[in-house]
């Protein structure tokens, strides 16, 4: 009898996980057109239309696979973030929450007023707020040449290049 409940209980959770499973997620932190629950990889994929709101903005992009054991975050289909005075635009990110980074790669976009930072890619810390750009990065002010170089520090919060 103990067996038949254990079974009927997984069952109905097996039930209520594949009915959402296909479902789109829309409320007012996050929503998606489909997300499911791969056993194999013990991660959730998730597709289409993506938007996360967050404090005073957004991350937006079209896939992403999160695996909650690791606090990993992997997204591919170009992704943007949008923050205050900043957007930050990228084909790839990787997200390591636990360990408060993120990469970005692909080609990397920072903007802000009065400020363009192009690269190959871009490592950012958000405890430090310091952004490393990677590969073919360009600066770009208004009234001011265009710097180019192969690595540029810089923090978000100061708004200051670090050497």
């Amino acid at each position: 009898m103990k067996q038949v409940r254990i079974m009927l209980v997984a069952l109905l959770v097996l039930l209520a996980f594949a009915s959402t499973s296909f479902a789109a997620v829309n409320n007012k932190y996050f929503r998606a057109d489909k997300q499911y629950f791969d056993i194999e990889t013990g991660q959730y994929v998730v597709s289409g239309n993506i938007v996360i709101n967050v404090e005073n903005g957004f991350i937006a992009g079209e896939k992403a696979q999160v695996k909650l054991s690791t606090l990993e975050f992997w997204g591919t289909g170009g992704w943007l973030l949008k923050q205050y005075d900043v957007t930050f635009k990228g084909e790839s990110a990787y997200v390591v929450f636990g360990k408060d980074i993120a990469m970005i790669e692909g080609g990397a976009d920072f903007q802000r007023t009065g400020l363009q930072i192009t690269s190959d890619k871009v490592d950012y810390n958000w405890k430090s707020k310091v952004a490393i750009f990677k590969g073919n990065v360009k600066v770009i002010q208004p009234g001011l040449a265009v710097v180019s170089s192969d690595s540029i520090k810089y923090n978000v919060e100061t708004k200051e290049f670090v050497n």
